[in-house]
């Protein structure tokens, strides 16, 4: 019997309840009804055919009750035709690796103790799935890939056919799987530069121990969680993800998820290599359906107080199979010293001013003589070649800058942020010592460190 059962039984039987304790239920059932108004709006809006913007207007992100689960998934993941995915049915399982899918899905269905009439249907189902996208898309199915995780939750749903549960899994991997999540992979380079920018103490942490992110984090990305969380914190986050529509999203889960365990990390430091893998690891199963909203809304601020360019950057290489630059990128955000930020950007970003959003301190490194024949006016000068030719020259404009900063930023000025971004020339053999004064900043895990793009034009 639930609680709620408990309590009505109580109160039927309770000849000596008093006024106030009627007062204070009927307040509880009142404050009850007004919460579960969303719910009654986004039924009526999902009947009438809603879109995605109407979805996150109504439900804020928040989770889903079940029979709505469905719908709300389709809608957000634009699944409204499922021939557009060309599924065609199939029993022929004939894949070379047949066997570990079979076993997969096996252990799969048995973890989810779901009805034994319906078992044999779903176990057919999602090796029916997996077989075609491995036909269809020339991909070999490994062990610990993800996708098993991924149809986990999408199992739990009343899908009506194959062709449905194969759009869902489909959608899912092309809008929100970063490619490339392998060993040394172009997502987890990224990742690196995003904990770099708001904890460069951690990140070392993780750097000198050799521990890159593609160690501990690779399940988390693959499966979009569903390989570590619990099934029912699983399909909570999914709601909320699936209305926020955010690409990018996993790559600030993730930093939350570093951001809790950072004390007991810390904690760990005379730990072997592969006891400080497995913990982070599995940082995820931790999570409560409790915890969601504090987990959003934290990974929401990282978010937000992160550099947006990034974005425009690195998305089509990460989530466009037609991308062609992706070789390029990827070396470029594996030899990147910090996270680069456009010049587009910076200007936008101190031309609004504001304290909503990113608010940059730039640091123009140039040699005097480029400084003074011209520089954006909120600059400050910062001559990189002073940390080779005279060190001490060099700690004092340091002094003069971070004191400069924390002025600006009290009086309110249009040069005063938090986000501190060098600036070079553009042209490599001057900027190599540019680069030399942003790592002197690192070392000194100072966050919010960016580099500008290309440097001054």
């Amino acid at each position: 019997m639930s609680d709620d059962n408990k309590q009505a039984f109580n109160l039927e039987d309770d000849s000596d309840l008093n006024d106030n304790e009627v007062f204070h239920s009927d307040e509880e059932n009142n404050k009850k009804n007004q919460d579960n108004q969303w719910i009654d709006e986004l039924r009526l809006a999902l009947k009438g055919g809603c879109d995605l913007g109407s979805i996150r207007s109504i439900g804020k992100c928040r989770s889903l009750t079940d029979d709505l689960r469905l719908s709300v998934w389709k809608t957000c993941l634009n699944i409204n035709d499922i021939n557009e995915y060309d599924y065609v049915d199939s029993d022929v399982f004939d894949l070379p690796e047949q066997n570990l899918i079979r076993e997969d899905v096996l252990r799969l269905v048995r973890s989810l103790k779901i009805n034994k009439d319906i078992e044999a249907s779903r176990l057919s189902d999602i090796e029916a799935v997996l077989t075609f996208y491995c036909k269809k898309y020339n991909e070999n199915y490994e062990k610990d890939n993800g996708w098993i995780d991924m149809l986990k939750p999408l199992v739990t749903l009343d899908y009506k056919n194959r062709a449905e549960l194969y759009a869902l899994f489909v959608s899912i991997r092309n809008r929100y799987i970063p490619r490339f999540c392998e060993t040394d992979g172009m997502p987890f380079h990224l990742f690196r530069l995003l904990l770099l920018y708001h904890d460069p103490e951690l990140c070392s942490f993780f750097d000198t121990r050799k521990i890159t992110p593609d160690l501990y984090a690779h399940i988390w990305v693959r499966s979009l969680y569903a390989g570590t969380c619990s099934s029912d914190v699983t399909l909570h986050l999914w709601d909320g993800y699936f209305q926020h529509a955010d690409q990018f999203f996993i790559f600030f889960l993730a930093l939350v998820l570093l951001m809790f365990a950072k004390e007991q990390l810390f904690e760990m430091v005379d730990k072997e290599k592969n006891e400080v893998i497995d913990f982070i690891s599995k940082a995820p199963a931790n999570l409560t359906t409790d915890d969601l909203e504090d987990f959003c809304s934290l990974a929401n601020h990282y978010a937000s107080n992160t550099p947006q360019s990034f974005r425009k950057e690195f998305c089509s290489c990460l989530f466009d199979e037609t991308d062609r630059t992706t070789s390029q990128k990827a070396y470029s955000v594996q030899q990147a010293l910090c996270l680069p930020v456009s010049a587009k950007e910076l200007l936008q970003a101190n031309q609004l001013g504001g304290k909503e959003g990113v608010r940059y301190f730039i640091v123009d490194c140039r040699p005097a003589e480029q400084y003074n024949s011209k520089h954006l006016y909120t600059a400050f000068h910062l001559d990189a070649n002073l940390l080779l030719e005279d060190p001490k020259e060099f700690g004092g404009t340091v002094d003069a800058l971070r004191a400069t900063q924390k002025h600006s930023i009290e009086a309110g000025a249009t040069a005063g942020g938090d986000h501190l971004c060098f600036m070079g020339s553009g042209r490599d053999e001057e900027d190599k010592y540019v680069r030399m004064v942003v790592a002197y900043f690192l070392r000194r895990n100072i966050k919010y460190i960016s580099i500008a793009s290309g440097g001054y034009r």
